[in-house]
């Protein structure tokens, strides 16, 4: 009899404490502020510099392979949704985005900003690389540009040549 409550015990200690590290594993992707080297205000203050006029909503603690990130929403002064995400142990701005209507989609004639000027603004805003590629999608150019360490994706709207898309991935070694 005293066996079954030993063996019942165990078995109890076993199931509850299997549970319990389930969820501790799979639970959010959030981090402690104390675990990193920039708080959420600093990675605001550098979404703000990064966005003119830029309006904050929301902001998100995550995970994104391994990297702990703050993401930011907002928007801008002319009313554009704005995503921006920070590096919490760098305190770098690592992804701008500007969502805006696709309603009325452009096509490549339409363009206002020639090639030439979206390529320099976009080289401008990948530090000198050099340009892996380009394509022009939904009224936008959107580059690739690599260094030996880093793989950059700028997007630049073809009617008012400004970046609006921008990430920075550190290329595997």
């Amino acid at each position: 009899m005293k066996k079954k409550w030993i063996i019942g015990g165990i078995v109890s200690v076993v199931v509850l404490g299997g549970a319990f590290g389930v969820s501790a594993v799979s639970g959010n992707d959030q981090f402690a502020e104390s675990a990193v080297d920039f708080s959420q205000k600093e990675a605001e203050a550098a979404a703000k510099e990064e966005v003119d006029g830029l309006k904050i909503e929301k902001v998100e603690k995550d995970k994104e392979d391994g990297i702990s990130i703050y993401e930011i929403e907002g928007q801008t002064e002319d009313g554009k949704e704005a995503e921006v995400e920070v590096d919490a142990n760098t305190g770098e701005v690592v992804q701008v985005e500007h969502n805006e209507d696709d309603s009325d989609e452009t096509s490549a004639e339409d363009l206002k900003v020639k090639k030439e000027e979206a390529e320099k603004t976009a080289k401008d805003k990948a530090s000198g690389s050099e340009m892996k590629e380009m394509e022009i999608d939904d009224g936008h150019y959107e580059f690739k540009f690599q260094d030996d360490a880093i793989e950059y994706e700028v997007t630049v709207d073809g009617q008012t040549g400004e970046v609006i898309e921008f990430e920075k991935d550190k290329l595997e070694k």
